[in-house]
């Protein structure tokens, strides 16, 4: 065994070294029948369980068998990736700081992450990966940096040197007869693939695909280009096998199509101690390498999701390989109801032997049958209809159980289907049955998220590396209106990481929003109106409800970090002034922060603030806006005009809430300066003193 680790052998030997562990993968995949796992399931999906799969097909030695196919396999992966997909994801980026700068950088993440998942289908290869990921375990994403792509900005002109003659049209000509031309230089941009696990292969020997060090990945291109790209390899690499020559290790419902795409291998290794720069190697065949160069990406490009991992394996796993053989049953118990009625559906007469039967026709289209009674035969010989069609009620009622297990075992129920049993018939049932379904998908939900969150991140890292000319992206701004913006990497320099926001999974289903709508109706009947109870119902978006109730929030928590910082913050007329007092009081509830004498004058004096916007605030607007009028400071309000008896209730009797009298009688307290508490002492000062 040589000492010197592959990745950092000599091109060709480092090769040849990639495929044999390649070699090695495919062969234990084959060995523990994984392959054929994925081969089974890949059908199982497609529908291909029998020859004619989307029609009935018969068998047997004279074609007595029907085969009919009810493909639940299928649509419970499909309600699976509905569920986990169903909710579009909200990237947030994170800058490095909080500077102001820093946050301009972050929403210009947050509308570049939006456009690429419009403009650029993004969304579509994360939907498309977790769909392989149900249906074969693991799917994955290769995102790369692809020169070629984009807007052209510049040109390379053709080297006068090389130019060996000109043809007829007066185009150059090199020595071989070919066209020269001059070669564009793109502005460059991202490139998605999807890739299959039967498309990427890791070190064998690991026990977690998180561990590995480096990653082998499998795609076709065109020849051609490739040719066009690398021209000094021009001749072998259009002398490479195309894909539709090269025998296995891929599916395809078509595998004799012809095409001029070729196997093109990327091998990527991380950078790591041993391999500081880390290493990519772009090849053919073992000699036809075409590209061999250090790690440009910070991190393998390679981004993997899969529901669950085989454990102690590298090999993804998904719920639906446990339903294959009951997907299989469920077949052969329609065949066999479907073949039993196709053979004896068509009723046959039973008559005894020696009845006579006559049939004589009547007006109308009636017929009398007549017949000799028979003493000694059971019904006395009379035709008797000879029905074979009655299949077993066993064969029903474990068909039932079976299409019962397949839903149990991969958590999608019948609510989920469109299908809810007769005795869920609330919305809260249907909700309940409908979020443990969504529950069971948590595994699912959680690797999307992070698959997401690495790509959103992985896109991010890619401009910041290699956008370094300006270009526009389209830009969604304030009420969805898009805007074309400029931009460059040094304008998301200070980005280092995306998270995303999935939203609850609960408000993808029917059920779920009726009930979350109908609980805010009740608890919320002033916002609630019945154009957004509709919105709410139709979209899931509670946004129009609480958005108000947010920012309020949000305004109050700037005002508490503007106090504690040292400032003041201002209040205004529309604030939820009692909020905001029960919030802002918060700010002194810790003894350590109460013996800051500035910040607790600070505090009290933006609370006054709020007490005396409320009583000085037209009481119509407090009303509007839910909030209850004080009456004037130091008392009620005045009463009735002088000789002018009360009216209302308790008129005539003493006010429990009136002030005390005075001393000089007049039962008018004296008025307290503008902007202090009543009954109060008259500075913060004097009320820290006191309770001291």
């Amino acid at each position: 065994m040589s000492d010197v680790y592959f990745a950092k052998d000599k091109a060709e030997k480092a090769v040849t070294h990639i495929i044999s562990k390649a070699d090695q993968w495919y062969t234990n995949i084959q060995l523990n029948k994984y392959i054929e796992k994925l081969h089974r399931s890949y059908n199982a999906y497609g529908g291909v369980f029998y020859e004619n799969a989307h029609e009935i097909s018969y068998g047997g030695e004279q074609g007595e068998l029907v085969n009919l196919a009810v493909n639940h396999y299928r649509n419970l992966a499909t309600n699976i990736l509905n569920m986990v997909t169903g909710s579009r994801p909200s990237f947030q980026s994170r800058a490095v700081n909080t500077d102001r700068k820093s946050l301009i950088q972050a929403q210009l993440a947050n509308g570049l992450l939006d456009y690429y998942m419009r403009e650029k289908r993004l969304e579509r290869f994360l939907k498309e990966a977790v769909e392989m990921s149900i249906v074969l375990g693991s799917g994955f994403i290769k995102m790369e940096w692809n020169s070629t792509k984009g807007e052209i900005k510049d040109a390379v002109e053709v080297n006068e040197d090389d130019i060996a003659e000109y043809d007829e049209d007066g185009r150059p000509l090199d020595a071989d007869g070919n066209i020269l031309e001059d070669i564009p230089i793109y502005e460059g941009d991202i490139e998605f693939k999807v890739l299959s696990p039967l498309d990427v292969v890791y070190d064998s020997t690991k026990e977690n695909p998180e561990y590995n060090d480096w990653v082998l990945t499998r795609s076709y291109e065109n020849k051609h280009d490739l040719s066009a790209k690398y021209p000094e390899m021009k001749e072998k690499i259009l002398g490479v096998k195309t894909k539709d020559k090269v025998y296995g290790r891929r599916m395809s419902l078509t595998p004799f199509d012809e095409t001029v795409d070729v196997p093109v291998y990327e091998f990527f290794h991380e950078k790591t101690v041993s391999m500081p720069e880390g290493r990519y190697i772009l090849y053919l065949e073992s000699d036809i390498i075409l590209e061999d160069t250090v790690m440009v990406y910070d991190r393998l490009p390679v981004y993997r999701i899969a529901p669950a991992n085989i454990l102690g394996t590298p090999y993804g796993y998904s719920p639906m390989f446990d339903i294959l053989p009951l997907q299989d049953s469920v077949n052969s118990l329609y065949s066999t109801i479907m073949t039993n009625q196709n053979a004896f559906g068509v009723q046959n007469i039973l008559i005894a032997e020696g009845s006579d039967v006559k049939v004589n026709q009547m007006e109308g289209g009636l017929n009398f049958v007549k017949y000799n009674p028979m003493p000694h035969v059971q019904g006395g010989g009379r035709p008797e209809s000879l029905n074979l069609t009655n299949t077993p009620g066993e064969v029903f009622n474990f068909l039932q159980t079976l299409e019962t297990k397949m839903e149990t075992l991969t958590g999608v129920n019948s609510v989920a289907r469109g299908n809810p049993e007769r005795q869920l018939s609330s919305g809260n049932a249907l909700a309940l049955v409908q979020s443990q379904a969504l529950q069971f998908q948590s595994g699912l939900q959680q690797s999307y998220v992070q698959l997401m969150e690495d790509v959103g991140t992985g896109v991010i890292n890619l401009l910041k590396k290699f956008a370094n000319e300006p270009r526009i992206a389209a830009i969604v701004g304030i009420n969805n209106s898009t805007k074309l913006k400029e931009f460059s990497s040094a304008d998301i320099q200070d980005i280092n990481r995306v998270v995303v926001d999935v939203g609850n999974a609960l408000m993808n289903s029917t059920a779920g929003r009726a009930e979350v709508a109908m609980n805010l109706l009740q608890m919320m009947p002033e916002r609630m109106t019945p154009e957004k109870y509709i919105q709410v119902l139709n979209t899931g978006n509670l946004d129009i409800l609480t958005e108000g109730i947010m920012n309020e929030m949000d305004t109050i928590r700037d005002e508490n970090e503007t106090l504690i910082k040292g400032g003041v913050p201002i209040g205004i007329a529309t604030d939820d002034h009692v909020q905001h007092i029960n919030e802002h009081k918060d700010v002194i509830a810790n003894q350590g922060l109460r013996e800051d004498a500035d910040l607790v004058a600070r505090t009290l004096k933006h609370i006054q603030e709020h007490l005396d916007l409320m009583r000085t605030t037209d009481p119509d607007l407090l009303s509007i806006i839910g909030s209850q009028p004080l009456g004037p400071q130091g008392g009620s309000p005045a009463g009735p005009p002088q000789g002018q008896a009360p009216e209302g209730p308790g008129a005539g009797f003493p006010d429990p809430n009136a002030p005390p009298p005075t001393a000089d009688g007049s039962g008018v307290q004296p008025a307290k300066p503008p902007g202090e508490f009543a009954d109060s002492p008259q500075t913060p000062e004097d009320l820290m003193k006191q309770n001291s």
